[in-house]
């Protein structure tokens, strides 16, 4: 019986300790990558002022400067890969982290965090193979901004450019290129659609009227973790895939590279 008593207590210790080290972790992953964050943007604003004359300089060094930051957000978010915000922030990387780097991360997590949407995430992504140039697409489940599912079969024998969302951050001149590249093509060659990562119907129509075009608006309502964001391999936006008339990925590209959808639409 004591010995008994005695294997309870260590199992309920064991059971608490895991909790009280990842809060502490988890401040300190939220600590860090918020001091990583504010030094970027200190150091951005020197730079601008170190070369405001100097544009290629200046160009130079931001790219520097932007993939050290990219690698230690990256160490970051593998070091406190056992912490909530720190697993989350994996997912985001996942598309820069190595499967088997991402598959021993789940196995070490404790069982609850295994349970958790971001790990859950983070097993589909290992377990899926990502679309890439050359494969078939993928006919996700979406809404679009009228509450009606998507009628792929519209879309047979077209050429499809489908877009993860980033119309915002294509700017004005990246818009007006799109719109351009949709006006020279027939609907019959050409259609585009845009996925957001939205939560809502009210959400994907407010996107319609801010951004005002005949392109199709959709989404399966599942901002972080979407299957559609899993299965075909997007994070960044705008992520570009442009489907060829036999369904089959011609180009898949992060940002809008006008020129380049033009030489492989079929």
């Amino acid at each position: 019986m004591k010995y008994l008593l005695i294997f309870i207590l260590a199992l309920n210790f064991i059971g608490c300790s895991p909790r009280i080290d990842i809060a502490t972790l988890e401040r300190e992953y939220v600590r860090a990558d918020s001091t990583l964050w504010a030094v970027y943007e200190q150091e951005s604003e020197r730079l601008m002022e170190q070369y405001a004359e100097d544009e290629d300089s200046l160009y130079i060094m931001a790219l520097e400067l932007e993939a050290t930051t990219d690698r230690k957000n990256r160490e970051l978010a593998l070091e406190y890969s056992s912490t909530p915000s720190g697993l989350r922030r994996c997912f985001m990387l996942r598309l820069e982290i190595a499967k088997d780097t991402l598959r021993n991360i789940i196995t070490r997590l404790p069982r609850k965090m295994r349970k958790t949407d971001s790990a859950q995430a983070i097993a589909e992504h290992i377990q899926t193979d990502q679309i890439v140039e050359g494969m078939d697409y993928y006919p996700f489940d979406g809404i679009d901004a009228y509450g009606h599912g998507i009628a792929w079969e519209r879309y047979t024998g077209k050429n499809l450019l489908l877009i993860y969302g980033g119309l915002g951050c294509m700017g004005a001149s990246g818009r007006s290129e799109l719109a351009k590249l949709y006006d020279d093509y027939s609907p019959e060659v050409l259609e585009i659609m845009v996925y957001w990562p939205v939560e809502s119907l009210e959400e994907l129509q407010k996107l319609q009227q801010k951004y005002p075009a005949n392109y199709s608006f959709v989404s399966e309502f599942m901002p972080d973790y979407s299957p559609f964001k899993i299965k075909y391999g997007v994070q960044a936006m705008p992520t570009c895939l442009l489907i060829g008339r036999n369904g089959k990925v011609l180009l898949k590209t992060v940002g809008f590279d006008s020129q380049a959808i033009r030489t492989k639409i079929e």
